[in-house]
């Protein structure tokens, strides 16, 4: 029995190396296609292993995409929910310097949409958003700081 089991397993390898050529994952720049895939992060690393993009979940099991800085300190891109406020929806997009604090946001709150826009130093300098009575209002402020 041992001759026939060892005749079998040689046989076995003999026939693979004929028959069955090697499996690549990738060959090349060709592109893979797959149906499903089924995780529950999927991270975009650049060749120095930072974060540069998340598409995931977050602690609460809610959906999120996130994009980071150069540094991987600070989203500069968030579609999410809102857990510090109403966990409501929210999208964002914010300036990759460090110091300028522009930028751009929508979300969803007690009455309704709103969407604002942030100068270089962080103010709220337009704004629109669904008002507590149902309408809508809109919001600017020049740069002496008066509003309309």
């Amino acid at each position: 029995f041992l001759v026939i089991g060892g005749l079998l397993v040689i046989s076995g390898m003999v026939l693979n190396s004929f028959l069955v050529g090697d499996a690549d994952a990738q060959v090349g720049g060709e592109n893979t296609i797959l149906k499903n895939v089924f995780c529950e992060n999927l991270v975009i690393q650049d060749k120095n292993g930072k974060w540069r993009g998340l598409f995931g979940l977050d602690t609460d099991g809610n959906t999120i995409l996130q994009i980071f800085d150069e540094d991987n300190e600070n989203p500069v891109a968030y579609l999410g929910g809102n857990p510090d406020k109403n966990n409501e929806m929210q999208f964002f997009l914010k300036s990759k310097s460090k110091t300028d604090k522009r930028e751009a946001s929508m979300s969803i709150d007690e009455n309704g949409g709103r969407l604002g826009c942030f100068n270089k130093m962080g103010e709220n300098v337009a704004f629109i958003a669904v008002t507590n009575d149902g309408g809508g209002g809109v919001k600017t402020k020049d740069k002496y700081g008066y509003t309309k």
